[in-house]
């Protein structure tokens, strides 16, 4: 990842929750996926390891300079929680693609005004309820295609009979029969299950400094724990593996790092990730399974976000160096959602 057009993320708190609602386009952190297309959202992915529902991760907004299929354009990245799970270089990260045409039935040609996101007597966004709602029931625990509802109340959806159980506590409460009340929108409930929900803002990475570093700030950037701020789960992984055999893919990962270390997310549309370390990397990427066009580098998630949303605390969390998501060259058009390609390169093999 060396072009000049490479793009950082950050992570920033909304005040106001509604402006995740779909029709802000946001691209954020954690929380439930706010769905790009309504009318028929996927089902939940499932761990091939452990067999549960992944859980929601991030989405990306990353429109195409296009009228036609691809105007809005969003990524969409799931995950398993289990440590466990990503050994033996096993991928539990899986990514799915959604497009639409600037003309749709979802959302008018000029964007919804901030201002816009207001709350009625219910507390559920107007705008959302007109383009969102009535489309597709969703799982009150994750957000995804809910077959699945409460044989008592008929009112609460769910994704799997695991969603349920997991709701149970909560829901039993509140349930009382086919006159319970509507539930809140999806995007303003919060289940144990999610993970923390930040904004996502994104800017051009910052140009190399043209003179020569002195002694003392080469120093600084040969110290990983100085340069970027990750978990000690990870620093004590990186240092134990890498620090001793001063991996140069590792240098010039802290090097380039350094120019922004608060950064969670690099994006380089067709150019290539900036790998942390040597091993574990992606060799091989499959080819789009819409229209067989090569896939190219998007974006990658860096291991601060681990230590943002407090992951690592315990003894199976996860635990990556990158997770790095390749979409189709040709940005083929498609209906609702396909699945691309995403990869988690961890520090050892486990």
């Amino acid at each position: 990842m060396s072009g000049p057009n490479v793009e950082v993320g950050f992570t920033d708190h909304l005040n106001n929750p509604l402006l995740y609602a779909p029709e802000h386009f946001p691209s954020k952190i954690g929380g439930h996926p706010a769905w790009l297309n309504p009318s028929n959202i996927p089902r939940v992915p499932i761990c091939a390891y452990c067999q549960e529902p992944l859980v929601f991760f991030a989405q990306i907004y990353a429109g195409l300079d296009r009228p036609s299929n691809g105007f809005h354009r969003m990524l969409y990245v799931f995950l398993c929680k289990r440590g466990s799970c990503y050994s033996d270089n096993k991928q539990p990260v899986r990514v799915l693609r959604s497009q639409l045409a600037a003309d749709n039935p979802f959302y008018g040609l000029q964007p919804v005004p901030e201002g816009d996101a207001e709350v009625n007597e219910i507390g559920e966004n107007k705008s959302f309820a007109l383009s969102h709602n009535g489309h597709t029931n969703i799982c009150g625990v994750c957000g995804c295609r809910a077959p699945l509802k409460c044989g008592k109340c008929h009112s609460a959806h769910y994704c799997s009979k695991s969603h349920q159980k997991l709701d149970w506590h909560d829901h039993k409460v509140h349930c009382s029969g086919p006159v319970t009340p509507a539930p809140k929108p999806h995007y303003l409930t919060k289940s144990s299950l999610l993970f923390k929900e930040f904004d996502i803002i994104i800017e051009r990475e910052k140009e190399r400094e043209i003179e020569e570093l002195d002694p003392e700030e080469l120093a600084r950037i040969q110290n990983a724990s100085d340069t970027y701020n990750i978990s000690g789960k990870d620093a004590e992984s990186l240092s134990q593996e890498y620090g001793k055999d001063n991996d140069p893919t590792f240098t010039k990962f802290k090097e380039r790092i350094s120019r922004d270390p608060a950064q969670v997310l690099r994006y380089a549309r067709h150019d290539a990730p900036l790998w942390p370390v040597s091993t574990g990397q992606c060799v091989t990427v499959p080819p789009c399974s819409t229209c067989n066009a090569p896939r190219t580098f998007e974006v990658q998630f860096l291991p601060t976000l681990l230590y943002l949303l407090g992951v690592g605390k315990e003894k199976d969390d996860m635990d990556w160096a990158s997770v790095v998501l390749y979409t189709c060259s040709n940005d083929c058009e498609v209906e609702d959602y396909v699945e691309e390609y995403a990869w988690s390169q961890t520090y050892t093999d486990k």
